[in-house]
């Protein structure tokens, strides 16, 4: 038997059902753009029939609500349609990073009891040891035509163009995203339906903030490009963007900085999230300056702790883009609060009513403003808990709090910056060090171009940090003046 738990309230609130939504789309955006693939353009009226055409195949396969259909593909429009066409349904989509192995992919599987996958031939391992391996999975589907398994191209010819309503509860489980850990199995958040509404009507609340109200829209004169892989639940934001707001996106199959910078001046790119490895790969080509990035109106770099000198520096490349401070995670859904354009160095104030945060020390208190701790979150941004995983449960969640393992502060004004992981500390002598705050100054010595930081083990104070840096092209610079460059601004570490 399936259990997930819940271990927070969720305030419930009348939403309309991804399915209504894309009826919606589709009579008021019509023609428009929706989603864009190489050269070829999906508009909403194409979207609403073909993804009701795909739903009703896999009614007609036998899938109901609750059934977990994995999505394991690069980024492309069929992810689009999968996700619309189990969200659709009221079936849990369990999108799978495409880097995952063969292996790992038949562990999450069976974890989970996959009944169904949406997938590609074009893998390194064979998709017939999948139903040898998975006991419960029923169907495999392929983007291509293969006599092996089901046709993806083919569900989406089925004859019925109208799509019942499916009696979609906003408390009913929605997704299970396995996030990466760093020993183990990866481990699956549980989102419900309301949470995958949340992650674009945060973003749309940040069109209100003071100095955005003009730039940052979040409607059918937007368009974004997927930087991003679609199996992240940031990913989640590009589908429905589209089908809530009438935002359409340019979707990459992978990352490639040159292409993405090819990308917004062909297509007229006004908006991007990304990650900051994902900002330092732009920073770093030498070819950027052919191209005019004139439509970038904003850029908001999320997901892990990013230098306000990184941010910056990708400034300057826009010339009329605003550059924004952000962050969420899988279990929190994202985007849970942005910077100000005038305070990139915050990620500015959570969404109100959406979540509320804290800051705990290792006793479980609420430290003073301005000193760090662990952020703990609240709310019905939270996600309902990881998939048949009780003790790693009870352990996140204490007293109706979900401890994320991120270091923060808040100030004065009540914004908040993220200053790392917590297994990221590294304790000196009994002093805490952040990892993230040495790598951060690293990165502002004019001959470093990338730094880590690492705590190793020490006999007389316990840790001690070792920083390993990547120099510019071209320099030389003897170890001993970086040493005196820390030491002027930490002492001795």
């Amino acid at each position: 038997m399936d259990i997930i738990l819940n271990y927070h309230i969720i305030v419930m609130e009348k939403r309309k059902d991804v399915r209504q939504l894309i009826i919606e789309a589709a009579e008021k955006f019509g023609n428009a753009p929706a989603f864009i693939e190489g050269d070829k353009i999906y508009d909403f009226s194409t979207l609403k029939e073909e993804v009701f055409r795909l739903a009703n195949s896999l009614i007609d396969m036998g899938f109901k609500k609750g059934d977990k259909i994995a999505i394991y593909l690069p980024n492309c429009i069929e992810y689009v349609y999968a996700y619309l066409g189990i969200y659709s349904l009221g079936c849990m989509a369990v999108p799978i990073d495409f880097f995952l192995t063969g292996n790992e992919l038949i562990s999450i599987g069976n974890h989970c009891k996959l009944k169904g996958i949406i997938t590609t031939t074009n893998i390194k391992f064979n998709l017939l040891k999948l139903k040898e391996n998975i006991p419960t999975l029923r169907e495999v589907i392929t983007i291509e035509d293969n006599p092996k398994y089901i046709s993806f191209w083919k569900l989406t010819q089925n004859s019925r163009n109208h799509l019942e309503d499916q009696g979609i509860k906003t408390n009913m489980p929605s997704s299970i995203f396995y996030t990466s850990g760093s020993s183990g199995m990866p481990k699956g958040a549980v989102w419900n339906y309301e949470h995958i509404h949340l992650g674009a009507e945060q973003l749309k609340y940040f069109c209100s903030y003071k100095g955005l109200q003009n730039i940052l829209k979040i409607d059918e004169t937007e368009r974004t490009i997927s930087a991003i892989p679609l199996s992240h639940s940031g990913g989640i934001l590009f589908v429905m963007g589209a089908i809530k707001y009438g935002m359409s996106t340019v979707i990459m199959p992978r990352f490639s900085p040159l292409n993405l910078i090819r990308l917004i001046d062909k297509w007229g790119v006004t908006g991007i999230w990304m990650v900051p490895p994902m900002f330092y790969a732009v920073l770093y080509l030498k070819d950027v300056s052919k191209y005019k990035l004139e439509s970038l109106r904003w850029a908001d770099v999320f997901g892990a702790p990013s230098s306000p000198d990184l941010l910056m520096r990708f400034a300057k490349l826009f010339p009329n883009a605003v550059v924004i401070n952000g962050w969420g995670m899988t279990e929190v859904v994202p985007p849970i609060s942005a910077s100000s354009p005038g305070n990139i160095q915050s990620v500015g104030k959570p969404v109100p009513h959406n979540v509320e945060l804290k800051i705990f020390d290792a006793h479980d208190d609420e430290v003073a403003t301005g000193k760090v701790g662990e952020i703990v979150a609240k709310g019905k941004s939270v996600f309902c808990g990881y998939y048949d995983e009780p003790d790693l449960n009870n352990e996140v969640f204490k007293n109706g709090w979900f401890y994320t393992g991120d270091l923060g502060r808040f100030d004065e004004q009540g914004n908040l910056y993220i200053i790392g992981k917590s297994k990221d500390t590294i304790k000196v002598g009994g002093e805490l060090v952040w990892a993230a705050e040495i790598e951060e100054v690293l990165l502002k010595h004019p001959c470093v171009k990338e730094a880590a930081a690492i705590g190793i083990p020490d006999k007389l104070r316990g840790e001690v940090v070792k920083c390993f840096i990547v120099l510019k092209e071209g320099i030389v610079l003897p170890t001993r003046y970086i040493m005196e460059y820390l030491r002027d601004n930490f002492g001795e570490i």
